[in-house]
């Protein structure tokens, strides 16, 4: 939305806008709401924050795993970008938890990858494993 107003406009004066009736009207009337609060001083509303969840992040890291290996990125590298230098420093060994966590994570996306984002966004896979397993239609 755009709107120009005179400078000649006075603190508390009577003020008139045009909305143009579009298709999309009613998806805008949002943004207009917050801009008539914007011009009469209102601050915007926010939003909180939600708390990230444990299986949130677990989805997270092991998609960044993924981007990263795909990258060309050693299993160490990666640890120290999911985890930081000092847990590497300290916590990484040849067939330590760390790397045993890299090496989950990787597998947990490359599963993502081939079939499970469909069971990520809550969709059943409806494609058929074997020939005349398809669903009727």
């Amino acid at each position: 939305m755009r709107l120009s107003l005179s400078g000649t406009l006075a603190d508390n004066a009577a003020y008139a806008s045009a909305v143009p009736l579009t298709p999309r009207l009613r998806g805008q009337l949002d943004a207009f709401y917050a801009q008539a609060q914007a011009l009469e001083g209102h601050a915007p509303r926010v939003d909180p924050a939600r708390a990230v969840t444990r299986t949130a992040l677990l989805h997270l890291r092991a998609l960044q795993a993924l981007d990263a290996s795909q990258a060309g990125a050693s299993h160490r590298d990666i640890a120290q970008a999911l985890f930081g230098l000092e847990a590497v420093v300290l916590r990484w060994h040849e067939d330590g938890e760390l790397r045993a966590q890299v090496r989950h994570l990787l597998r947990r996306a490359e599963a993502y990858m081939t079939s499970g984002y469909l069971g990520l966004a809550g969709v059943s896979n409806t494609t058929a494993k074997h020939p005349g397993d398809e669903p009727e239609r």
